[in-house]
């Protein structure tokens, strides 16, 4: 899933540079404008909140973004995670991003994100709290609802590579422990790689300006 996700980020990215190619020196629209936004899926799925900020110039994006009060709620976890009773909860996770335009609308980004998890495991037998670190890269495509309003949706996926966490003694991602019965148990503590795809509804300031 990784080489198919990989292959096709960077076939759309060969694509649009190509199609780009003779038109470097083009002036694209809403350059050097402020947007926020918030994830929509986000609140469903996982509780809390998240609210991103990203500026553009003609052709370099930056972002960052921040979620708050998450959680890895049953439907959402693996067999494992539910053998173990594992309640999950990312009181933050955050990092900036940056980017490339190939249109007005459609980019590429490399983000950078640390995410601080809170895991009960066994209705309390063992608790971990680290901080994971990811690098997610993605495409994103904006649609603007309407042409007077900078009001707009951000269509975006991506791919988040796990670069390890701050928790030590571990066997690769593997945190072992032994219950309150004497077994011995496994836990991954990689939580928060693998693909991800939302839809944010985002602001532009000055849109029409």
């Amino acid at each position: 899933m990784k080489k198919t996700f990989v292959f096709v980020l960077l076939t759309i990215i060969s694509y649009s540079s190509y199609a780009q190619s003779e038109k470097t020196n083009k002036e694209f629209r809403y350059s050097n404008k402020f947007s926020i936004g918030t994830d929509l899926a986000q609140p469903f799925l996982l509780g809390g909140f998240n609210i991103n900020v990203t500026y553009m110039t003609n052709r370099w994006v930056f972002d960052y973004s921040h979620g708050m009060s998450l959680e890895i709620r049953d439907f959402l976890q693996t067999d494992v995670q539910k053998a173990l009773d594992t309640k999950i909860e990312l009181p933050w996770t955050t990092g900036p991003g940056i980017g490339y335009r190939f249109t007005q609308n459609l980019d590429a980004r490399l983000d950078f994100k640390a995410h601080r998890n809170e895991i009960e495991l066994l209705n309390g037998q063992q608790e971990l709290e680290y901080t994971q670190f990811t690098i997610g890269p993605g495409v994103f495509y904006r649609l603007y609802l309407g042409k007077k309003t900078g009001f707009g949706l951000e269509a975006s996926a991506r791919y988040w590579f796990d670069f390890g966490n701050n928790l030590e003694n571990l066997n690769g991602d593997e945190f072992n422990f032994t219950d309150n019965e004497g077994n011995s148990r496994k836990f991954n503590t990689d939580i928060s790689s693998g693909i991800g795809v939302n839809i944010a509804l985002i602001y532009t300031f000055g849109r029409n300006k």
